[in-house]
């Protein structure tokens, strides 16, 4: 009963952030396109299943945040990078870029982390398959609080 009960907690909390994620005031940083796909396959999977509502997340790679001047000023931002070297040295540079250039915007590093440690996994363009050996729509999806 504690391994059901602990798949359902995580459950929540991966609908929760993605649920957060989804936010018209909230944009998420990425590092790439593979990453934005990955966020998108994760809100196909979850609404098909009426878990969540089927709205975009408002998803943007880094090299946009840098070349570009984005209305995000004022907005939360949710900084989502992989959890390796290069994802940290990125999640530092975008942090320092929206200070910069989007002072009134809050920034959030912790969601993004926060994700990929209930998933068990390193890099955003991989969260789908976990996502889906958590929230398997067989036995979980009548159990979780909509």
């Amino acid at each position: 009963m504690v391994g059901l009960a602990k798949r359902k907690q995580r459950s929540e909390s991966i609908i929760e952030i993605i649920k957060r994620m989804q936010n018209d005031d909230t944009v998420v940083i990425v590092e790439g396109k593979h990453d934005i796909k990955a966020l998108k396959g994760i809100v196909e999977y979850l609404s098909s299943n009426g878990l969540i509502p089927n709205k975009e997340i408002n998803a943007v790679t880094i090299d946009m945040l840098i070349y570009n001047c984005l209305d995000i000023d004022g907005k939360r931002i949710i900084i989502a990078t992989d959890n390796d070297r290069s994802g940290i040295a990125k999640r530092e540079q975008a942090i320092a870029l929206i200070r910069a250039k989007y002072p009134n915007s809050i920034i959030d590093e912790n969601t993004g982390m926060r994700l990929l440690k209930i998933l068990g996994a390193n890099h955003i363009e991989g969260i789908l398959g976990p996502t889906k050996e958590i929230i398997n729509p067989i036995d979980a999806f009548s159990k979780i609080k909509r």
